[in-house]
Parts: structure tokens; C-alpha cells; sequence
């Protein structure tokens, strides 16, 4: 603790690292400094030590004189005599006292904001990056004139409009333009080292939202081919690219940094190219390149820069103020509460949610009596009061009206459901001196994204919240049905209904069919098949579709498996090895512990896990950042087998198949069925088998119909086939029935 504490002062004071670090940057970035060598001298391309001195003062402000001062004199005095030296310091101090003054007069207390902030960028280079090259290469000119320095072997030069004046000018202007934001890095890391960590944060915040790891990548590689076609290959006429004709081709390449990449990458990426490029010009420029040219070359690159470090401010600035527009509509300004935007967009990134609605019909009454303030206060006051009953990412969200909506992560969340109604009950506002106790009405459901109804839930929330007012109980809208207020929902709650007793009375009826293995080791898919209340079929996307809503994925599944599983252990001794496959719903492959629940099962009906072969939909969810992708991993490693279904029908694509793990690849029928009449739809299947067998991956082909089917399918690989061809879809109880029934004979 003491060495820590006695770091941060050394690191701090200007008796510490501010008086080291001068003497240690000031024969180093004059080293790095590139230079050109004349027959009268030499001149600078990019003068670093200027640039390292300003990003000194940004860091220690004026503290950072008394050691400018001792390194300019440790530096200097070595070099040359002592009245020469004695002159340079003097000049460098002039320089830097006046225009830091200037400096700090005009922007007072902000003069230590980062770099990239667009209101400062107008005086930063004016004082900065004009002012101070300016006066130091008029000062430095003075001096030689006037005989205080040596001119021959040295920078300076007696003429003061010559070639070699202008080319240490432009030195100086392009180093303090571009080179400032990367000393300023490095020195503030050596300060705070905890900078360069915030650094990279907000490099990363300034990219834009829309960029891809695709384009990141192209950019790069462009940038790499150009940098190899200049320094790597001779140049010739035949090779225009490998000459200092390809320079230009790096400007566009760099406006689409500015224009995506933000300001903090654009600066320092360019800046390190600068260096890069000055110091292996020899590289790409012609030999017959002379001064005149190389000072064009200078001063275009100088304007340049100053565009490109404009426009990746500009653009930056863009995006900020972009961000906090959004953000901003996802506020009621009046109640300071996320507004119903802001709800629909939590529903949408969340893989499950429990809705808890609020409605205080008095609130209406109480605000004409005593005006809005009233109502405002109200909510706003109970919003903060339910807070500590939120878990971080949940939040209330403000209604039009006397409505109020929260959402919590998950389904399931009964308890807290309860307990935020014990809190409601707790809470009395003191308005004037008169206690304000409402009555609330409280609702909640459970829903999955897409939300696609959203106002039309919030309505029968809302209905089944006003039920709660006289009822005095929290009302369940996924087990209570009342008087529908639009038909669609009441549609959906009674299909839910008849899903809940489908489960509780053992409604639903398992269907099965036989899938062709071409090396014989056939299996049956499974699936599920549900009838309403006046023994009409339910078409299976309806009654998924409200199970994914309503949170039921786990109950549907657990059932489907327990009665899989009980039909292989009662029956194992006529159909010996017999293997089935499963659906899987994508959020049950969420839950916590899924890998532990089906071992447990399997162990309860003895059933081996090589007989049970899932089926997941395709879903984000499956890649390794997806909550899916750990328990693929603890199911295949029990020893079931999963297989993705449905492939080319949702989410899938190629970088999807990239990345997830799975022993199976079941594609979508409608590609089977299509493929003689359309040749996209061959090239797919064909394009997928390859893509399976580099993965290790095994296909099934569904919808196989005909013969000719069969045979094309087996040519481009496939290894499981399903369809009418190899046996119809029969209940799932009639395999015991196929398999006792004597078998035919044949004819003599």
C-alpha cells in the first residue's frame, strides 16, 4: 500500500515522472524523428520531440515546465556550446509559454479534454498545431540569421525561404497535427496506466454500431495489400502500385476508417502509417525523388490529415449525438421512466420475460381534484419504490394514463410477484398532508420474443388488471380466461388453456416415423399432434407458436421426453435398440442443469443416452456466445446425439453451421421437394453436404417422396431419409403393433 501510494505522487508531481520523462523523450523521439539528408544539412519530414512537449503539457499542464526545461537543457547543452544551447532552450520555453498561454486563456478549465472533441478541435489547432510550429520555426530561423547556432551539418539554414526551411516547417505542422494523440496516449498511460484501458473502451464505443467483423476484416486486408505493394515490391512501370502512384489509393482507405471506425482509431492507425511510411520511403519513392517532390508530397499529406482527423471527428460526433437521440426516446421526459419503445426493445433482447402490469383507475379521479402534478409524483414516486425489487437489466416502464408496466427477466417469477404485491400495498404517498392510498390492480403473464402483439397483450393486461381491483388477488392472464377484449388474444388464451390440460390429462399424442438410414441404422422421429375441445386437429405451429409465448417449453418438453422414454423401457423387449428423436425447444437448452435433468431421466426408465437423438431449431442461441451452445456440449458428451433441424428454414446460414457443434444436419423439406425443378435448391443441398461432412456432421433429408429423390439424395451424401417413401406417420404405439404382426409370405 505505502509503495503504491508513493507511486501515484511520483507519477503525479512535477518533481517525478514530469521531470523525468523529458530528459528520457527528447533524445529518443529526435531518434525517431524521420530525417532527409541534404547537401547543405539535414532537414526533418516529421519533427517528433515538438509534438512529445505539447503532449507533455496536455497531460501536466503547468507543471510540466520544470521538466521541459531540464531535458531541453540536459539535451541541448550536450550538443552544443553553451551560448548556442543557452539561446535554443530560451527559444523552445518562448514558444512553449506563449502559445500554452494562449492556449489556456481561451479554453480555461477544459484544456485537458481528450482528444476527438470537436468544440476544442478549432482552438487545439490553431494554438496548438499552428501557432507553436509556427513561432518555433520562426524562432529557430531567428537564431540562425542571426549566427547564434552552427549551419553547416545541421537543421538549420541561413536562407529562411528556402526548400529547407519549408520542409522542417511542414515537419513540425505534421507532427503536431498527427502525432500529439499518440505521444498523449503513451505519456497519460505512463501517468494513469488504467488510461489505456479506458482508451480502448471508447475506441470501441466509437465504431459504429452497423460495423461487422467482416468489414473490420476487408478493411484490414486492403490496407495490408497496399502497405506490401509499396514497401515490399520493387517499383517499376510495370507496377504502378509499388510506387509513390499507390500512395493515393491509401486516402479513400483511410476516409473509410474516418467515416466507420471513429476518431481514436482513424488518429492512431494513421499516425503509425505516417511513421511507417516516411521512414521505408525509400521503398516506393523513385531514387530521382528530391526535395521539391517530397515537399509536395508533404504538404498534401498535411491537408489530408487535417480532413481525415476533421471528418473522423465530425462523424464521431455524429454517432454520439445519434445515440443519445435513441436514447432519449426511450425516456418519458415528464416522468423519467423507460417508455413503452423502450419496453418493446427489452422484450425483444430478452429470451423471456414475466410482464407485471399496473393500473390505478383512481389516479384519474385524485389528478382532476388535484391537478397533474399529482399523478406525476404518484408514479414516479412508485416506480422508485418498487426498485429494490428489481434485478439489474429489469426496470418500470411508464403507460399512457394511470398504467404502469414491469418487466422482470425469465418466467416462473410467482414469488416476487408476490412479494412486489405486498410491497404495493406497503406504499401511501403524502400529498399536501393528505395520505394518498389508491387502490392498484396488479396482472402478470409470461412472453418470449418476438412480442409481436404487444399492444394487444398490454390491453388484456390491462382487463385482467381491473379484474384484480375487485377480486383482490394478482390475476394470472395464462391461467384465468375472462371476457376477451380483443379476439385474437382471447383466441390464443384458449388454445393455451387447451395446451395446460393437455399436459395435466395427457391430451397430446405422439406421432412417429420411420427414418431411412442408408448403412441400415434406421430410427423413428417423433413429434406431437393435438386436438381442441370439438376433436379438430390443432395445426402444430399454432399451439408451438403459444407455448413459446407463455413460457411452457419446459413443461411440453419434459412431458414428450418422460412419454419417449417410458415407451422404450416398457416395450425394449420387442423393439430391442430402438433409437428415437426429439424436438428440443431453443429456450429449454437455456435452462440451468438441462444435461443433469435428462441424465436423471434416462436413469429412472433405463434407457441408454445413445437411444435419444435431439432435435434444436436453428437460433443465435446455438453459437458459442448463445445460451445453447454449453448444453449441446453436456448432451453430446452424455452421449445423446443432437442434430440441427429445420436447416435453411430460420437462422441458418453458413456462418451458423460454422460455428455450432451438433452430430446432425436435418434439412428443411422444401429445398427436398423443389430440387429438380430448381437448381438453387440442389446447389444448397449439395453445398450443405460438403459443408456437414468437413464438420463431422451427418444429414437428414426430409420430404423424400420418390425414388428418383432417394437416389439423388444418396449420391450427394446423405445419410437419413424421411419421408412417405419409407413408411407414413402412424401413432407412436403402433410400432409395437407393426412389429407383432406375423410376417408375410411370399409367394412360391
Amino acid at each position: 500500500m505505502i509503495v503504491t501510494t508513493r507511486l501515484n505522487r511520483f507519477r503525479q508531481s512535477p518533481w517525478g515522472l514530469a521531470l523525468i520523462l523529458p530528459a528520457i523523450l527528447m533524445p529518443l523521439t529526435t531518434q525517431l524523428s524521420v530525417r532527409l539528408w541534404m547537401l547543405d544539412g539535414y532537414v526533418y519530414l516529421i519533427y517528433l520531440p515538438l509534438a512529445t512537449i505539447i503532449a507533455m503539457l496536455l497531460v501536466y499542464d503547468w507543471k510540466a515546465f520544470p521538466g521541459i526545461a531540464t531535458g531541453l537543457s540536459l539535451y541541448y547543452f550536450n550538443r552544443y556550446a553553451p551560448g548556442p544551447a543557452a539561446a535554443i532552450v530560451a527559444s523552445w520555453l518562448m514558444v512553449l509559454l506563449s502559445g500554452w498561454s494562449g492556449y489556456r486563456l481561451q479554453v480555461k478549465r477544459r484544456w485537458g479534454v481528450r482528444y476527438g472533441e470537436l468544440r476544442l478541435m478549432p482552438n487545439r489547432l490553431f494554438w496548438l498545431a499552428f501557432f507553436m510550429p509556427s513561432l518555433f520555426v520562426f524562432m529557430m530561423q531567428t537564431l540562425a540569421m542571426a549566427g547564434l547556432v552552427p549551419l553547416k551539418g545541421s537543421i538549420f539554414h541561413w536562407e529562411p525561404f528556402s526548400l529547407h526551411t519549408l520542409l522542417n516547417f511542414q515537419s513540425a505542422l505534421l507532427a503536431c497535427v498527427t502525432m500529439v494523440p499518440v505521444c498523449y496516449l503513451f505519456i497519460r498511460s505512463l501517468r494513469s496506466p488504467g488510461y489505456l484501458r479506458l482508451t480502448i473502451f471508447r475506441l470501441r464505443q466509437q465504431f459504429s454500431p452497423e460495423v461487422s467483423k467482416t468489414e473490420g476484416a476487408v478493411w484490414a486486408l486492403l490496407l495490408a495489400f497496399l502497405l506490401t505493394m509499396l514497401l515490399q515490391f520493387a517499383p517499376g512501370r510495370q507496377n504502378l502500385l509499388a510506387t509513390e502512384y499507390g500512395l493515393p489509393l491509401m486516402l479513400p482507405l483511410m476516409l473509410w476508417a474516418a467515416m466507420r471506425f471513429g476518431y481514436l482509431f482513424t488518429g492512431l492507425v494513421w499516425a503509425l502509417l505516417l511513421m511507417v511510411l516516411y521512414q521505408l520511403r525509400d521503398r516506393f519513392l523513385h531514387p530521382d525523388t528530391g526535395p521539391y517532390q517530397l515537399a509536395v508530397i508533404s504538404a498534401n499529406l498535411l491537408v489530408f490529415s487535417l480532413s481525415l482527423l476533421l471528418m473522423a471527428a465530425i462523424t464521431t460526433r455524429q454517432r454520439r449525438t445519434l445515440a443519445r437521440t435513441k436514447a432519449a426516446a426511450l425516456n418519458d421526459p415528464v416522468m423519467n421512466l423507460p417508455n413503452l419503445r423502450a419496453l418493446s426493445l427489452a422484450l425483444a433482447n430478452s429470451a423471456g420475460s414475466t410482464l407485471c402490469f399496473l393500473t390505478i383507475p383512481d389516479l384519474d379521479r385524485l389528478s382532476r381534484t388535484y391537478g397533474l402534478r399529482l399523478r406525476i409524483h404518484y408514479k414516479s414516486s412508485l416506480a422508485a419504490h418498487l426498485k429494490p425489487e428489481l434485478q439489474p437489466g429489469e426496470d418500470v416502464y411508464q403507460l399512457p394514463g394511470f398504467d404502469l408496466v414491469m418487466r422482470l427477466e425469465g418466467s416462473g417469477q410467482l414469488a416476487r410477484i408476490e412479494n412486489i404485491t405486498a410491497r404495493l400495498k406497503d406504499y401511501c404517498l403524502n400529498w399536501d398532508g393528505l395520505p394518498v392510498h389508491p387502490g392498484i390492480g396488479v396482472s402478470y403473464c409470461s412472453v418470449l420474443p418476438p412480442v409481436n402483439h404487444l399492444y394487444e397483450l398490454l390491453g388484456e393486461l390491462s382487463g385482467m388488471a381491473e379484474l384484480s381491483l375487485t377480486s383482490g388477488i394478482t390475476e394470472n392472464l395464462q391461467q384465468k380466461m375472462t371476457q376477451p377484449v380483443q379476439y385474437r388474444i382471447s383466441k390464443k388464451i384458449a388454445l393455451l388453456n387447451t395446451v395446460q390440460q393437455a399436459l395435466k390429462s395427457n391430451g397430446f399424442q405422439l406421432i412417429a416415423q420411420k427414418i431411412c438410414g442408408v448403412r441400415g441404422d434406421d430410427y423413428h422421429a417423433v413429434w406431437l399432434a393435438l386436438e381442441n375441445d370439438r376433436r379438430e386437429p390443432v395445426p402444430a405451429a399454432e399451439f408451438y407458436a403459444v407455448i413459446n409465448e407463455f413460457g411452457l417449453t419446459w413443461e411440453l418438453d419434459c412431458w414428450r421426453l418422460r412419454q419417449v422414454l417410458s415407451f422404450i423401457n416398457q416395450h425394449r423387449a420387442k423393439l430391442p435398440g430402438i433409437r428415437i428423436a426429439t424436438a428440443l425447444f431453443t429456450l429449454s437448452l437455456c435452462r440451468p442443469g438441462l444435461a443433469k435433468e435428462i441424465q436423471a431421466m434416462l436413469q429412472d426408465y433405463c434407457v441408454e443416452p445413445w437411444q435419444l437423438i435431439f432435435y434444436v431449431e436453428e437460433s443465435p442461441m446455438l453459437t458459442p456466445h448463445g445460451g445453447g451452445y454449453r448444453a449441446i456440449d453436456q448432451l453430446r458428451y452424455l452421449g445423446c446425439r443432437v442434430a440441427i433441424s429445420n436447416f435453411g428454414h430460420g437462422y441458418g446460414s453458413y456462418a451458423l453451421l460454422k460455428q455450432i457443434e451438433a452430430d446432425m444436419l436435418r434439412l428443411n423439406g422444401e429445398f427436398v421437394r423443389n430440387m429438380f425443378n430448381n437448381s438453387l435448391d440442389y446447389q444448397i443441398i449439395e453445398s450443405t453436404c460438403i459443408m456437414a461432412r468437413l464438420k463431422k456432421m451427418q444429414v437428414v433429408a426430409a420430404d423424400v417422396e420418390t425414388q428418383e429423390a432417394d437416389n439423388l439424395l444418396r449420391k450427394l451424401g446423405v445419410d437419413y431419409l424421411q419421408g412417405t417413401l419409407y413408411g407414413e406417420a402412424k401413432p407412436l404405439h403402433s410400432l409395437v403393433e407393426q412389429d407383432e404382426a406375423p410376417p408375410q409370405r411370399l409367394p412360391d
